[in-house]
């Protein structure tokens, strides 16, 4: 019989990151119980296909690691913007298989009891970006978070009981100090994020249509609070999406295949990371990291939240159709008015500036 521990030793055992005693009880099980085999099996085989395309994947770690960059909230200077042209419909995202592992109701296992998460709450200490600005936080077990603009990042002094917790709204970038015995649990939005040592992103504004969920490297273990029951497994070069069920259905998802077993509650779907161009080893998702706004085939409105957060302003559409404009592109410390021109070449709209608030027409 496959039992919440039988995953969780599982898990770590394909993120390499079982000890010896983990491993032990691991093969115990493997060896006294088909239905610990069978799954021992599957999960392995999908861990290894396509070995070749996630090989690099520590490369990109280091590479994303090694060039973030926590900018002063200067003025923007002008810079050359690089603009490609709208993608074809035949986009290079390959849609990975999407592993649910129903082990019934194990929710208490993630969830704190309220009572006690009051109490818990109040201790933590918060920290807050405003637009345009970035910040980097060492916790106290030596784990990096980078935030992103219009961030709070809930966390305690110091780490005590059984599971390190942190509380995100916003956007993040995740560098998890490895620690077998206590769990890192990011709490976002809908989403319970748990791992053991890691990086990876995520993205959970309010008023997003989605949020996100991109592993670099290591693996990471996704519940949602609506569906606890399912068990959402990541391996490196994966993202998982979500999306609310207040949305209508979006341009984004038209090349995902979205896991919506009952309507009313979160739907969910995994795909790869995004590539600016397959020449090319920009990641979307991490970009901002690198302090370069990037979006591939997003449409205005989606832009136009990340502007937002950006260059600090508020952008309202007098014309509707605009919103459905979709631009691919990347910004550096170009002004906001800079990156308006640019997207005009694009497609046709005009737009007028004042007061720290943009109206497209």
């Amino acid at each position: 019989m496959v039992t919440e521990r039988f995953t969780e030793l599982l898990t770590k055992k394909l993120a390499d990151e079982i000890d010896a005693q983990e491993l032990e009880e691991f093969n115990f099980l493997i060896a006294n119980d088909e239905d610990c085999r069978q799954q021992n099996n599957f999960f392995k085989a999908y861990w290894i296909k396509n070995e070749e395309q996630y090989s690099n994947s520590d490369l990109m770690f280091q590479r994303i690691r090694s060039k973030i960059i926590v900018p002063e909230a200067d003025e923007p200077a002008e810079i050359e913007t690089t603009f490609f042209k709208r993608s074809s419909v035949a986009l290079w995202c390959s849609i990975a298989a999407l592993l649910i592992v129903g082990i019934g109701l194990f929710a208490g296992y993630y969830l704190i009891n309220n009572e006690a998460k009051k109490n818990e709450t109040a201790l933590l200490q918060q920290k807050e970006t405003p637009s345009r600005v970035k910040s980097k936080i060492y916790l106290s077990d030596g784990s990096i978070v980078t935030l992103n603009s219009e961030t709070t990042l809930k966390y305690p002094p110091s780490f005590k009981g059984p599971t390190r917790e942190v509380y995100l709204t916003g956007e993040a970038f995740f560098d998890v100090a490895k620690d077998h015995q206590h769990p890192f649990i990011v709490h976002a939005g809908n989403m319970s994020i748990k791992v053991l040592g890691t990086a990876f992103n995520v993205k959970s504004y309010k008023n997003d249509i989605a949020s996100e969920t991109t592993l670099i490297r290591g693996a990471i273990e996704v519940t949602l609070a609506d569906r606890p029951s399912d068990r959402i497994i990541l391996k490196p070069n994966e993202k998982l999406i979500l999306k609310s069920s207040t949305f209508k259905r979006h341009t984004l998802y038209r090349h995902l295949v979205a896991q919506t077993p009952d309507s009313a509650k979160t739907s969910y779907a995994l795909t790869n990371l995004t590539y600016l161009r397959s020449n090319d080893t920009t990641v979307v998702e991490t970009s901002w990291v690198n302090n370069r706004l990037v979006f591939k085939d997003e449409d205005f409105t989606e832009i136009a939240n990340k502007m937002e957060r950006w260059y600090g302003v508020k952008i309202k559409f007098k014309n509707s159709a605009a919103k459905d404009f979709h631009f691919t592109g990347v910004f550096e410390r170009e002004s906001v008015t800079q990156a308006l021109s640019a997207l005009q070449l694009i497609e046709s709209f005009s737009y007028k500036y004042k007061n720290e608030t943009v109206y497209i027409y």
